[in-house]
């Protein structure tokens, strides 16, 4: 059996110490993780208002443009999140900005591939499919409103539950 003495207890406790601070390293800043993910979020906001002043001006090949480049803009944002570690106690977050980006990713690649279209229709003389661009108009305004609730919501939470400790 070993001897255990002063300078072997010293040498443990600082190898201790030492794994501490190395794990320590590793884990992550709640304002860093919420940055980032928040930055992913809102770096499409150039993006909607690319797409909103085409929409508007009814330049439905620059809509169309504006659309495709989104959709890789998107799907590489959600990629970035999928690669970001969870933080050990998110609750939502995370997932609520993936969701989203998801969410935004199938407006780009349904709904507003087939606005687009419909639209180009109205402008070519076909007014018997305003209802349907309508009915599309609304639904793409209640995805965005109930993304950005949902996102809004988690981000709120998460807020609170780190605000207390600081």
């Amino acid at each position: 059996m070993k001897k255990v003495t002063v300078k072997n207890i010293a040498l443990m406790s600082l190898l201790a110490l030492l794994s501490l601070f190395i794990a320590s390293c590793g884990s992550q800043d709640p304002a860093d993780y919420n940055n980032k993910l928040m930055a992913l979020m809102n770096g499409h906001t150039k993006s909607m208002n690319d797409m909103n002043t085409a929409m508007m001006s009814q330049d439905y090949t620059k809509a169309e443009t504006v659309r495709k480049e989104w959709s890789g803009k998107l799907a590489q944002s959600i990629a970035e999140v999928d690669k970001i570690k969870p933080l050990s106690d998110d609750e939502g977050l995370r997932a609520a900005v993936a969701g989203g980006l998801k969410g935004y990713k199938k407006l780009m690649d349904e709904d507003y591939k087939q606005l687009i279209a419909l639209r180009i229709q109205q402008k070519n003389g076909n007014n018997t499919i305003a209802p349907q661009v309508d009915a599309l108009l609304e639904q793409v305004n209640k995805d965005f409103e109930a993304i950005g609730a949902k996102i809004n919501q988690a981000g709120t939470a998460f807020e609170n539950k780190y605000s207390k400790g600081r």
